[in-house]
């Protein structure tokens, strides 16, 4: 029996179009290019497949990644400290986005790195940002920093320079697909909602913010379920999309929560406490419904002081407060973790048969 030939090498440039595409993530091409030259015996048994984490995201394919990346921030920072010289802040900052966009062509564009493509995309946005708006206010920057800032500024020109952000994110999403921008996107159009909220009707975003943040968090949550549901096999960029969403939403919304009740019932006291314990457990059950982490690593902290308030309660020091309350959270973090899909079984069985659980991962 003659011995079966290697399997001809995958296309670089198909893989890549199956990427930009959607069809394929960019781990998936990796784990797929492996496969395709790897010997038989490489491969996974389908209970290995079975219970891997459909929540994956991954920033390095090789140090490669991790050593342009180091090359790309001390680059950007060398020039934002170079032009302080010779340039006010705003155009500083227009020089970056600039540098940042043609490094993009580079990295994200040709060469699809995955951990700069990630840093030159978080970056572009503030930067363009600054730029856009140091030029509306031509002065410096700190004047963002006050309160009123929005009506010491001519509002006609500061919701262009808004817009002008928008369309720019966009157009760098649309050029270079990295999932993260989709936040970006949503950052930028909740901020503008916010900005024409406040020029049409003065304070009223200043004194209700907690509000205004929770229903933002809702609005960015609700989209992230909509990248989830259309993919709940978490196979395409959709489910990259929707992680850094999730990523996004889950502070909005614990921070807002647990702000409205700190207003009932004070901040650092029992009930506080204690209601800060059940809205804990109420997030973990919507995390492991919907197979999302991200809202309880944002309520961690909250949490973590919640077990330290109620331990010291027993009138014990300082040291072993801090000490009981890190172990008892690291503990009750690793079980939530390690029972993880044995826990959406058990909440998701209420479910069996119905359609809403066909659009969510299945419980494994």
């Amino acid at each position: 029996m003659s011995a079966s030939k290697p399997p001809a090498p995958l296309e670089p440039d198909r893989l890549a179009a199956a990427v930009e595409a959607g069809i394929l993530s960019e781990h998936q091409a990796d784990r797929l290019a492996e496969f395709w030259q790897g010997p038989a015996s490489d491969l996974r048994s389908s209970a290995d497949l079975t219970f891997a984490d459909r929540e994956e995201v991954r920033f390095v394919r090789g140090f490669h990644d991790i050593f342009i990346s180091i090359g790309l921030v001390v680059l950007l920072f060398g020039m934002t400290f170079g032009l302080q010289s010779f340039l006010p802040a705003w155009g500083i900052a227009a020089v970056i986005a600039g540098a940042i966009w043609i490094l993009a062509e580079v990295f994200s564009k040709r060469m699809r790195l995955a951990l700069p493509s990630f840093l030159l995309n978080v970056a572009f946005l503030p930067a363009f940002f600054a730029a856009c708006f140091g030029l509306v206010v031509d002065q410096d920057l700190s004047v963002l920093d006050q309160g009123d800032w929005v009506h010491e500024n001519e509002a006609v020109l500061v919701l262009p320079a808004i817009f002008l952000v928008a369309a720019a994110t966009v157009l760098f999403y649309w050029r270079f697909k990295v999932p993260v921008g989709i936040a970006a996107i949503t950052a930028i159009g909740l901020f503008l909602v916010a900005m024409i909220v406040e020029m049409i009707l003065p304070g009223l975003i200043e004194n209700n913010s907690t509000i205004f943040l929770l229903g933002f968090g809702l609005v960015t949550f609700a989209l992230a379920m909509a990248y989830d549901m259309r993919d709940p096999q978490r196979l395409t960029l959709n489910s990259d999309k929707a992680f850094w969403l999730h990523l996004m939403a889950a502070p909005l919304i614990v921070h807002s929560v647990l702000s409205l009740v700190a207003d009932v019932y004070g901040d650092g006291s029992l009930a506080y406490s204690v209601t800060v314990i059940v809205l804990f457990l109420v997030l973990a059950a919507i995390a492991l419904i919907v197979d999302r982490r991200a809202l309880l690593v944002s309520a961690m902290s909250y949490l973590g002081f919640a077990i330290g308030y109620l331990i010291s309660e027993a009138n014990v020091s300082e040291e072993a407060a801090f000490a009981a309350t890190l172990v008892v959270l690291g503990g009750f973090i690793l079980l939530i973790g390690s029972a993880w899909h044995v826990l959406r079984r058990f909440l998701l069985r209420p479910l069996a048969g119905q359609a809403l659980l066909h659009r969510l991962p299945d419980p494994r």
